[in-house]
């Protein structure tokens, strides 16, 4: 499992990079109302990364477990798919999707597939035995197993916000196309 780990670390990386970049700092998402339902798809990629930063590089998943693995990357493939369809709409009011913002995130399906490949390449025999879960830490340093775990709290908790976003804007009227300036967005 150490490609996989290795690959899931970039993603981590440019995923937050995204949400930090161009979730809060251009876009701001989670203070417009258009957003609200991104924000929900956001919120289930919060709990299906975190799971995936610390089963990864520290466990083997046997029999029934393995399948369930394969779900949570079905889950996420859902939740791409979802996210994608509702970005156009959510971030018309802000000129759409930023060019760079695209690029990331078909830099990260890319990665995504790599990530899922290396899992079945280096695990695929785990659906063979029988159903548990072992700790079997990948070779890779400790560090990066220390720092995966610090990323799944952090994700974990972004996706906590993301949802009470969407709850907190969920009362309030969309803007659709119009623009406004960042006054009337903080009434």
């Amino acid at each position: 499992m150490e490609v996989a780990t290795y690959l899931l670390f970039v993603i981590g990386c440019l995923g937050a990079t995204d949400i930090a970049f161009y979730h809060s700092f251009a876009h701001g998402i989670r203070s417009h109302p258009d957003s609200r339902l991104e924000l929900i798809v956001h919120s289930l990629r919060g709990p299906t990364y975190a799971l995936l930063f610390l089963v990864v590089p520290n466990a083997a998943l046997h029999g029934m477990y393995f399948w369930g693995l394969i779900a949570v990357f079905v889950f996420d493939v859902a939740i791409s798919i979802v996210d994608f369809a509702l970005e156009r709409k959510s971030r018309r009011f802000f000129g759409g999707l930023p060019g760079g913002e695209y690029v990331l995130h078909i830099i990260l399906a890319m990665l995504f597939g790599a990530f899922v490949t290396a899992v079945c390449y280096g695990a695929g025999a785990w659906r063979t035995f029988a159903t548990q879960i072992t700790y079997e830490p990948a070779s890779v340093p400790d560090f990066l197993r220390l720092v995966m775990a610090v990323m799944a709290v952090l994700v974990l908790f972004s996706g906590i916000q993301d949802g009470i976003a969407a709850y907190r804007l969920w009362g309030l009227p969309l803007r659709g196309n119009k623009r406004v300036s960042e006054s009337d967005l903080l009434q």
